[in-house]
């Protein structure tokens, strides 16, 4: 398992900028001077800035293998010396860089580390609903709306049950997989027998146990498939009974 803390690297990467802006103003400006006059102006002019001992640096301080490259082919010095320096500051650019990778990390185990993290808990898997609904006649001749879902107990549903001018509803809450309303009545008496238009919805999210919402989402983002409409349970059904 590795993780990528980027507190560390850009505390690193400050560090060594720190440090050869130092090794730069110490060993470069005398060659920067001399050349200011006149390979500055012929390089601009041939739009060869990148041999300008300047540009080495700046390269040094961002990427130093490919400044330490440009100085040492384009530097202004001798072989000896240009060679000499090419093999200290790699030798110094090494040191740095482990020095400030051994320096204590942040005391927040958080800061720093992105997605590309392999030891963060594993991201929320989304659910895809699905739903199947059925009515049924109790023993004592009572109709009741019953359901199988993939839905996490505790989530509350609403249930709408219709027929041309028929129209009785109930609260549901999913248990262990399974929803049931209460007896469907209209006027005190049991539905009839037929065809049923059966619409199921849910609570609005900030009705939600904090179970059903930890795995959902806050605002259903984890939920997904045919039965959801903008992150909420829209599911239509035509369910027949027969007593």
């Amino acid at each position: 398992m590795f993780s990528i803390d980027y507190n560390k690297v850009f505390y690193q990467q400050t560090v060594m900028t720190l440090f050869f802006s130092l090794v730069a103003l110490a060993f470069f400006k005398h060659a920067i001077l001399k050349q200011l006059k006149a390979e500055v102006v012929m390089n601009f002019q041939a739009n060869e800035f990148y041999k300008e001992p300047w540009f080495g640096i700046v390269l040094t301080l961002i990427f130093f293998p490919a400044g330490i490259f440009v100085l040492y082919h384009f530097g202004p010095w001798q072989k000896k010396t240009k060679l000499i320096l090419a093999t200290c500051l790699s030798i110094a650019c090494i040191a740095v860089w482990g020095i400030a990778g051994s320096m204590p990390q942040s005391s927040n185990p958080g800061v720093g580390k992105t997605w590309l993290t392999t030891d963060n808990p594993k991201a929320i898997k989304p659910v895809t609903a699905d739903n199947k609904m059925q009515l049924t006649v109790t023993h004592d001749g009572q109709v009741q709306l019953h359901g199988s879902t993939n839905l996490p107990t505790g989530m509350k549903l609403n249930a709408t049950v219709s027929q041309d001018e028929t129209v009785v509803g109930d609260d549901l809450t999913v248990n262990n997989g399974h929803f049931k309303s209460h007896a469907l009545k209209v006027s005190g008496k049991p539905l009839k027998p037929g065809t049923y238009s059966v619409h199921l919805t849910q609570a609005a999210w900030s009705k939600q146990p904090a179970a059903v919402t930890k795995r959902l989402g806050e605002a259903g983002q984890h939920l997904r498939g045919k039965e959801v409409t903008k992150h909420h349970i829209d599911v239509r059904r035509d369910v027949t009974y027969t007593p």
